[in-house]
């Protein structure tokens, strides 16, 4: 495997995802780190029930595709259903039913083991991975730096010895950087290749063992970087991988990202209750880096504003015109009057669904 896209499971993403052909996601260099999260809330559903999301999931994605499901702690994209999902009794029980439910959809998935702090002695954690690892011999735990290294050292200490049985098993180790800027690539490297150092001793005697690093260099506000209304930037993550992995070879360690997405959620409606200025971002791999262009809205309609604006994105000459998808042909019908979209939203599945492009030729998972 090449590449892992991880995502969460809004409305951009979705959006992004469903204009990527069926075929794509059957592609054995490609996987899905899907982290779990509530539906869209409405008068008629309050809760925003969760299998709204995996219906989405079923209706585009191929049954063989690679996809990693993993649970979302974000308050914001939580609901009483997912809570329960953390709820420790008999091994997260009601998330191996959920899991199990996932697995007849996707019979190539693999589960991710949650933790919740109340489970102090960890009984339920080790009642979890070895019950996911007896009926499906696969498994998958996710490095948080946030959490602590002794926390996580204690946790790979404990998976390490209760699958010693089951060493052929596949197993797979997720290092989440989070949010990375350029200038920190440096620090991000050593603490990467510390907990992955770790990992990789603990479980040196296992034989199907995968190492994932991810992170993302998209901010929550483009103006947090720069007040122009235009610029660019870069794609720090792709740097933090080729660090990592010149530090840590030989080890094989698999390249994954956000999707150009920010970790720090801000699609809720009240977050742009006072309005917005119109941006289109445009990914373009070969120098690693997103452009952008933004224009104030003043007196005009949103959609007129965002004609405009994708006009400026495709006469810059660093627009990828040869690139054939969903997200470059918006960009184009809209530079010529149409108008498929005038939300944030909208455009960030645009970037998106061009950012997946590009990294996917980057990696010659596509010609």
């Amino acid at each position: 495997m090449k590449y892992i896209l991880q995502l969460k499971t809004g409305d951009a993403e979705l959006r992004s995802l469903k204009n990527i052909p069926i075929e794509i996601y059957a592609n054995n260099d490609l996987g899905l780190l899907v982290e779990l999260t509530r539906g869209r809330k409405s008068k008629k559903d309050e809760v925003g029930d969760l299998q709204k999301r995996i219906t989405a999931l079923k209706s585009f994605l191929s049954p063989n595709t690679k996809i990693y499901f993993d649970v979302t702690s974000e308050s914001s994209l939580s609901n009483s259903q997912i809570d329960d999902l953390f709820d420790i009794s008999n091994g997260y029980e009601n998330w191996q039913n959920l899991y199990g439910e996932l697995y007849g959809y996707f019979p190539n998935s693999v589960p991710m083991i949650i933790v919740n702090d109340i489970d102090v002695d960890y009984s339920n954690f080790k009642s979890q991975a070895l019950s996911f690892v007896q009926r499906y011999n696969r498994i998958g735990y996710k490095i948080y730096p946030s959490v602590g290294e002794e926390t996580v050292k204690e946790e790979l200490a404990i998976l390490a010895s209760l699958l010693e049985k089951y060493s052929t098993a596949e197993i797979s180790i997720f290092y989440d950087q989070g949010y990375i800027l350029d200038g920190l690539v440096k620090i991000a490297e050593e603490q990467a290749t510390s907990y992955l150092g770790i990992a990789s001793g603990l479980f040196s005697e296992f034989a199907n063992m995968s190492y994932i690093l991810t992170s993302t260099s998209f901010p929550d506000s483009v103006t947090s970087l720069s007040g122009n209304m235009e610029g660019d930037i870069k794609c720090a993550e792709i740097a933090l991988y080729n660090s990592v992995m010149e530090a840590m070879n030989p080890l094989n360690i698999i390249y994954s990202d956000y999707g150009s997405i920010t970790p720090k959620r801000n699609d809720d409606v009240a977050y742009y209750a006072r309005g917005w200025t119109p941006r289109i971002d445009i990914p373009i791999a070969n120098n690693e880096r997103i452009y952008y262009y933004r224009m104030k809205k003043e007196n005009r309609d949103y959609a007129d504003v965002y004609v405009d604006v994708a006009k400026r994105c495709v006469v810059d000459v660093r627009f990828p015109h040869q690139l054939s998808c969903w997200g470059c042909q918006t960009v184009q019908n809209a530079a010529i009057g149409m108008k498929p979209g005038a939300t944030p939203s909208f455009w960030i599945s645009v970037r998106m669904n061009i950012f997946i492009y590009q990294q996917l030729k980057r990696l010659r998972i596509l010609q």
